[in-house]
């Protein structure tokens, strides 16, 4: 064998090592976006998953908002992402990926508005629900689990 044809053969094999290795990335990545998520392609999807907890939700979001999962959790995302991962979702398999919050005011069940006025925001990344809270409109205010307690 001459060194062309062994140089050859070296390449090829590490052509075939990093495209498998592309290959497991783009799979890997694949499943951390699409895996666990509930289906939130529409507003009937989402509303209805809202209510599925009890709540009543207007048919269309008040606010949708394009917003960023940081790299870095500061002390309040780890907080905020505990209450996520107390219901089942885990923002850090989401870190760096761009995301869609539609926000949902909440209403008493014959239509008026709450006491306290209270909106249901679901995080969606890829048509799938990745986090959801309920939260005061106010600064500061409550932020909490959608499932009612």
């Amino acid at each position: 064998m001459t060194k062309k044809q062994a140089r050859s053969g070296k390449t090829v094999i590490f052509g075939v090592i990093f495209l498998i290795a592309a290959g497991i990335w783009i799979l890997t990545r694949f499943i951390s976006s699409a895996a666990g998520g509930i289906s939130g392609e529409n507003d009937y999807e989402r509303t209805a998953f809202i209510e599925s907890f009890g709540w009543d939700a207007g048919n269309v979001p008040v606010d949708i908002e394009e917003i960023r999962i940081p790299v870095d959790f500061d002390e309040a995302y780890e907080e905020y992402n505990a209450l996520q991962r107390e219901q089942g979702f885990d923002l850090r398999k989401f870190r760096a990926h761009i995301a869609k919050k539609y926000t949902y005011e909440l209403r008493n069940s014959d239509g008026s508005s709450l006491a306290v006025p209270l909106c249901a925001n679901l995080i969606v990344i890829d048509g799938k629900i990745v986090g959801a809270d309920i939260s005061s409109r106010q600064a500061g205010g409550l932020v909490t689990v959608l499932a009612k307690k």
